[in-house]
């Protein structure tokens, strides 16, 4: 095949030509040109060559905001889990309760934490980002954190994960059924500090240029876009063997 490396030569050796060729730079220029429309794969290599070299630069600056943003992705104690803190791996999960991809992906969710025990911790980052579209994703991002303050967010999250759509009745209603104070609730509800909660998670989110969409898994220093549960398990696999 040939490469960018046989171009390099072609002109190295018409530099290397010196005063006793006759060749000028337009001469020069139209050979490259010739060269280059007889051998136009060069253009593809190259083309090829520059992608690669882009993403690769792009993944490093993504892993780099990953790692500088870890304290506040693994340790906002403001922030519900599951698992202790000293599991061996740490999975950061930002999610919209009203994101058919999310509720495809919680399942999983749900059954990794069953599978590997206290080998796992689950943080839940409330990134209500379908917001202006469904107008309930902010209000199911405050009820599951009024949840959390009555010690149970789990069973708030992964019961309005599991209905197809939201509204204002229907979170109360969850909330009604997974056993919640009322009154506590709605006063946890009106607290403006969970709400600045979720304006904070939001904010490093927008610290993330890899997160584009929910759901977005973190593990470690690598993360997931999407319901690719197939991939989230080889990796947390592999995160657990290291």
């Amino acid at each position: 095949m040939t490469s960018i490396a046989a171009l390099g030569v072609l002109t190295a050796s018409c530099a290397e030509a010196g005063p006793s060729t006759t060749m000028d730079k337009a001469e020069i220029e139209t050979l490259i040109k010739e060269y280059i429309l007889e051998n136009p794969e060069i253009i593809r290599d190259a083309f090829i060559k520059l992608q690669e070299k882009e993403a690769l630069k792009e993944q490093e600056i993504f892993r780099e905001s990953i790692v500088s943003a870890k304290d506040s992705l693994e340790n906002d104690p403001r922030d519900p889990s599951i698992g202790p803190k000293d599991a061996k791996v740490t999975i950061v999960e930002f999610f919209d309760y009203n994101c058919g991809f999310c509720k495809r992906a919680t399942p999983w969710v749900e059954e990794a934490l069953e599978t590997y025990g206290d080998d796992l911790r689950v943080v839940f980052k409330e990134l209500p980002i379908l917001d202006d579209r469904t107008k309930t994703s902010r209000l199911a991002s405050r009820a599951a954190l009024a949840a959390h303050r009555q010690d149970k967010y789990a069973e708030m999250h992964f019961a309005l994960m599991q209905e197809p759509r939201l509204s204002g009745e229907i979170i109360r209603k969850t909330a009604e059924n997974v056993g919640l104070d009322m009154r506590k609730y709605d006063a946890d509800l009106a607290d403006p500090t969970i709400d600045q909660h979720v304006s904070d998670t939001i904010l490093l989110a927008n610290r993330l240029p890899a997160l584009t969409g929910t759901p977005f898994f973190i593990i470690g220093e690598d993360y997931i876009s999407g319901a690719d549960t197939a991939r989230l398990e080889k990796l947390l696999k592999e995160k657990l063997a290291q």
